[in-house]
């Protein structure tokens, strides 16, 4: 089993308790294994409310939910750098060209844990939000030796069972899929792993999960 790239999804990032086990987690892990991702949440549309336009509103609630969620993992005992895509110029999308500086992102330290967003770098060197999906998706290509792990939106385990299962998303109905997989996933392309925030402490040893195939 590879490294990851884990993913913490709109809905997950609103929701304090599985915050705080996925910190508890990743306390378990001695070494980073991976990069975890965000995007933003339900802070937006409140920033939104307030008079914002939307564009602006998203960059603003991805870099505070950057600060925050290094926060979160500190009281955790989890040491992170925090970074949006643009910053170093490590993610930038030129002529709708998505490009990752490999190199600058070998020379960061192998620990502390690496908590990236979703802004990236745009053609005149301004933030920019990319699809969370796509991000994680260009990201797996690039790294090649990282597996995308998506964290399941029930506390159920009837995906998860005893050892990995091997399941193709068409062979779900339409309430598993509802249930488990994060929305915006539910059409991601590629395969991925569907985990507990308590699984994820395992890895690469885990006991509770499931493969989800697309092919």
């Amino acid at each position: 089993m590879n490294n990851y790239i884990a993913v913490l999804d709109r809905q997950h990032l609103e929701n304090t308790i599985f915050l705080t086990s996925f910190a508890r987690s990743l306390a378990q892990q001695k070494t980073r294994k991976g990069i975890i991702l965000h995007g933003d949440s339900e802070y937006t549309d409140r920033l939104i409310q307030t008079g914002m336009m939307r564009e602006d509103a998203e960059i603003r609630a991805i870099r505070d939910l950057n600060r925050r969620l290094i926060g979160l993992f500190a009281d955790q005992g989890v040491s992170a750098i925090g970074l949006n895509g643009y910053q170093k110029g490590l993610i930038r999308k030129v002529e709708n060209e998505l490009i990752f500086d490999k190199k600058g992102y070998r020379e960061l330290p192998e620990t502390p844990f690496l908590l990236l967003s979703n802004l990236i770098e745009n053609d005149q060197g301004e933030p920019l939000k990319i699809d969370l999906p796509e991000l994680t998706r260009f990201l797996v290509k690039e790294l090649k030796e990282h597996d995308p792990v998506i964290f399941s939106m029930s506390e159920k385990d009837e995906l998860m069972g005893s050892g990995i299962k091997d399941l193709n998303i068409s062979d779900l109905s339409e309430d598993q899929i509802t249930e488990m997989i994060p929305p915006e996933f539910r059409n991601y392309p590629s395969n991925f792993y569907l985990l507990s925030p308590s699984g994820f402490g395992q890895w690469p040893d885990i006991r509770k999960g499931s493969i989800i195939r697309n092919n």
